[in-house]
């Protein structure tokens, strides 16, 4: 077994729901707080087309987000790379057919055999400028903002076709996990370059990461019409009591607590990129911490999550 199938084996952590359930409860009710539901008068609350839509981006196995309530209210858009983890959710939470769909949003294509071959170069050493070359073909393939046009040049007068479909956008863990493979994989092989090489494949890996973010919130921002929300690692804890007191402390805006963490790779690119939109043409409604008991089995790791709820203006 390569290293990169380990890697994909230990991405699903056991018992999540129910070491997580806390957690997915707070979680959940901080979507429903921010992503409210308003009721016309005669309207029947149970036809899934009255609802309002959701989209959930990157939510896998919905370990963390508690689908099965949310579609009491939203009717669901489940969007994730991997089609058998989300049916998995679909039948762990018994979703309706009516609740849900399941859709492919291309918004950043890596699939498992550039994985593959990117192991391959790393493990036979491979020459630096050919690993580079081969991470800036990714970033080119991926590039270009979304505006909303469809692929066909002869459909007229339809470049609003994909804009604001969805109600609300939310997207928990995800700007972290879009490249952190190939990070994961160059650490797992760093004892076959230099440090400069190292240095220099890095850089080029936050470049995809910065290139993935953008395109990310693109995508989010333009097929939203109301309320976006984030959820982001801002730091990792073996010990949960001391995690929930960082927590507490970013919560109070502590500086020197502030000062103290360094911004994770994906989170780093999506700070920058929420800074340059705010108060812009979106506003900040509402934010706050919570603990994300990640590492179940072995209880090990605890992250603090923050979490953003951004309103379109």
């Amino acid at each position: 077994m390569s290293y990169f199938d380990e890697m994909i084996a230990t991405e699903r952590i056991p018992d999540s729901y129910v070491g997580w359930e806390q957690y997915r409860r707070e979680v959940t009710e901080y979507i429903e707080n921010n992503c409210r539901v308003k009721k016309e008068s005669g309207q029947d609350a149970d036809a899934a087309n009255s609802k309002p839509v959701l989209a959930l981006w990157g939510i896998g196995p919905a370990g963390d987000i508690d689908i099965g309530r949310l579609a009491d209210n939203y009717r669901l858009v489940l969007i994730d790379r991997d089609r058998e983890a989300l049916l998995s959710a679909v039948r762990e939470y018994g979703l309706k057919e009516q609740d849900y769909i399941i859709a492919d949003i291309p918004f950043w294509h890596v699939d498992d055999d550039q994985y593959r071959l990117y192991e391959a170069m790393l493990e036979d050493c491979a020459d630096t400028e050919h690993i580079l070359e081969f991470l800036t073909g990714i970033a080119t393939a991926n590039s270009g903002k979304y505006i909303g046009r469809t692929e066909s040049g002869d459909i007229v007068n339809d470049t609003d076709r994909y804009l604001d479909i969805f109600d609300y956008s939310v997207a928990v863990g995800l700007h972290s996990q879009l490249n952190s493979r190939f990070a994961a994989l160059l650490y797992h092989y760093r004892d076959n370059y230099h440090d400069e090489d190292l240095r220099l494949i890095s850089s080029a890996i936050s470049g995809l990461n910065e290139a993935a973010v953008e395109r990310l919130n693109d995508y989010m921002y333009h097929m939203t019409k109301d309320v976006l929300i984030y959820g982001y690692e801002v730091v990792a804890c073996e010990d949960q009591t001391c995690a929930e007191k960082l927590a507490n402390a970013f919560d109070r805006r502590d500086v020197e607590t502030m000062k103290s963490v360094e911004d994770i790779e994906g989170v780093a690119q999506l700070m920058k990129d929420m800074s340059l939109h705010m108060n812009y043409d979106v506003e900040l409604v509402d934010s706050r911490h919570m603990v994300w008991p990640f590492d179940t089995a072995g209880g090990s790791k605890n992250y603090v999550m923050g979490f953003a709820a951004m309103r379109k203006i």
